[in-house]
């Protein structure tokens, strides 16, 4: 969670034995909502070849297949079939990867906010999409059966006529025992598609590779060329993507058949996914033992060109879309390698599993000179059980507390280290601390001003924007402007000249609060009360607040509770919106220290 904010990652839950060999497939489904409509929204739905690392972005080929479905486009009484089948692969895509959420320890996703988030995209979203879906997705997963079993029906749909052309690929290979041993994945795939009657027995046949690491190809190319009648080409990187002088490694995995005669591909079919051409990746299902968990899918890529033939070009390039070539090909003066056998190490890493510590977080607590890392009530009986320390640096330990461990240090830390015992075995984890506003691994909340606090409520629902007008112009809540800008190189906002009664400050910033909220969609309300939570007790030390406390011996922020300043959804305490919003007034108050002091407009 600290190399990427706002990513957890998952560990293995260890009530349940492990299906797969490495899980291996790359799926995402991402979702959108509208910028000024919420009710608007998109799913979009990614199946990659490539991880999602750095190095897919800057380094390997990799392809990705991507679709995307609207709010728009399911609101007619009667999708189109194309919007139908996209339901039908995002349907297919979301049963993958809420069958592999049963398999690990999803205890982080269940906090109030992300809970409520991923609630809005599974119910609502996805169900609606669920609900349309029809036809064979192309999206396919290796659960029940093999990849490779599955392509010969998913190519029929298409169209279930035999190929004369097959280009293979992949950023790895088996390795062979025996000198010059072919890889059998490929010849698997031949056979496959010839039985299925999808390719001709005199067709054209490719196999692309990472000149620099392709295990047994490299020795058994003459073989594969003279004995198979396949041609072994080195990858290309697509200049029209990558430039001219680009050079990227392959690491994609593809299969692209189609019949030659003339400028456009017929009758073509694409498979890309996360299998490589190995056993464990194509030819084998989901095996603790023998199978990897791989994903992919099988399409018609639409009307496309062998190649441009003017430089004006109506169809894509098929070199474009895929990183193949037909110039270059591996003959003896090539340098082949056989490269790292990239797969086993994955399968050795394998070995030491990421599994689920019997706590997933730590709760802060600080109390005058108090300072504690307790359990949440959830998990405390299980960390007793378990026999869990928590690591406090420099090799000391922790002491205990009733409800949890004393910390020894004056700041908050945001992940620790913790030990405990399974089955006798001592396991080692680091897991996230969770500070007063719910937020894991934080960063410490810097003390700002009520000014500065209000621009960190003001772009709402969208990150707060620190570049404004200068005009110092807002979103025009209000008629009166309070603010202006220093006329200096760090644009910071400060109480215009003549105007900077504490009273005034207070009173611009609760209408324009009550202003902001009042017109909030009530899908965005619990979102709303954490960033108002966190801005306003940061502003906690602001002379504002010490003023009203101090001087005036007011609450200030109790016209923030009246319903007139509440949306209709939340304008009492009875409803949950309401009760969760009147939470954050509690919060806010205590660490203003202005809870037990009289309303304004209430005489003392």
């Amino acid at each position: 969670m600290l190399q990427a904010p706002a990513v957890a990652h998952l560990p293995l839950s260890p009530h349940l034995p492990k299906p797969f060999r490495l899980l291996h497939a790359k799926v995402a489904i991402l979702g959108f909502r509208h910028r000024e409509n919420p009710e608007h929204w998109q799913l979009r739905l990614l199946v990659s070849t490539g991880n999602w690392t750095r190095q897919t972005l800057e380094e390997s080929l990799d392809l990705v297949w991507r679709i995307d479905i609207g709010s728009e486009q399911l609101a007619t009484p009667n999708p189109d079939a194309t919007t139908r089948q996209h339901c039908a692969d995002l349907k297919a895509a979301w049963d993958l990867l809420a069958w592999l959420q049963t398999h690990f320890d999803t205890r982080l996703l269940q906090q109030e906010i992300t809970n409520h988030a991923l609630e809005e995209v599974a119910q609502q979203w996805v169900q609606a999409c669920v609900e349309q879906a029809s036809g064979q997705p192309c999206f396919i997963d290796n659960r029940m059966q093999s990849l490779l079993s599955q392509l010969p029906k998913k190519i029929q749909a298409i169209n279930p006529v035999r190929r004369s052309y097959l280009a293979m690929g992949s950023g790895f290979y088996e390795s062979g025992s025996e000198p010059q041993q072919t890889p059998s994945v490929p010849l698997e795939i031949i056979e496959q598609l010839r039985q299925s009657k999808l390719l001709t027995k005199t067709a054209e046949l490719d196999l692309y590779v990472n000149p620099s690491a392709c295990q047994s190809v490299a020795a058994s190319w003459p073989i594969l060329r003279d004995k198979h009648g396949i041609t072994v080409r080195p990858a290309a990187t697509p200049p029209a993507i990558f430039g001219n002088r680009a050079q990227r490694s392959l690491h994609a995995k593809f299969l692209f058949s189609a019949n030659q005669g003339g400028p456009h591909p017929k009758s073509p079919w694409v498979y890309l996914g996360s299998s490589n051409l190995t056993q464990a990746g194509l030819t084998h299902k989901m095996h603790p033992a023998a199978g990897n968990l791989e994903a992919g899918v099988v399409f018609d890529p639409g009307r496309m060109l062998w190649q441009s033939t003017s430089a004006k070009v109506q169809f894509p390039l098929v070199t474009n879309l895929l990183p193949i070539q037909w110039e270059q090909e591996v003959d003896e003066h090539s340098a082949l390698l056989a490269g790292e056998e990239l797969e086993e190490l994955d399968a050795q890493e394998a070995g030491c599993d990421y599994t689920a510590p019997p706590i997933p977080w730590l709760l802060w607590h600080e109390a005058g000179e108090q300072r504690e890392l307790r359990f949440d009530a959830n998990d405390a009986n299980a960390a007793r059980l378990a026999g869990v320390t928590v690591m406090a640096g420099g090799g000391r330990l922790c002491q205990p507390s009733d409800q949890g461990f004393r910390w020894p240090h004056d700041e908050r830390p945001r992940v620790v280290r913790i030990f405990w015992y399974a089955q006798n075995v001592r396991h080692e984890a680091r897991i996230p601390v969770m500070d007063g506003y719910g937020r894991l691994a934080a960063t410490a909340l810097a003390p700002i001003d009520v000014d500065e606090a209000w621009w960190q409520l003001a772009d709402f629902p969208f990150l707060p924007d620190d570049e404004r007008s200068d005009d110092g112009s807002d979103d025009g809540s209000d008629d009166e402007v309070f603010w202006a800008i220093e006329n200096s190189a760090t644009t910071r906002f400060t109480p215009c000249a003549g105007r900077d009664y504490p009273i005034r400050q207070m009173m611009a910033l609760l209408e324009r609060i009550a202003a902001k909220q009042t017109r909030l969609h009530e899908l965005d309300w619990l979102f709303w009360c954490y960033r108002l939570e966190q801005s306003l007790a940061q502003a906690a030390s602001s002379p504002v607040v010490a003023y009203f406390r101090d001087e005036l011996a007011l609450n200030p922020l109790s016209p923030l509770r009246e319903s007139a300043f509440r949306p209709s959804f939340a304008e009492h305490g009875q409803s949950v919106l309401g009760e969760r919003y009147e939470r954050a007034l509690d919060h806010i108050e205590r660490q203003w220290r202005v809870q037990a002091l009289p309303a304004l407009g209430v005489m003392p």
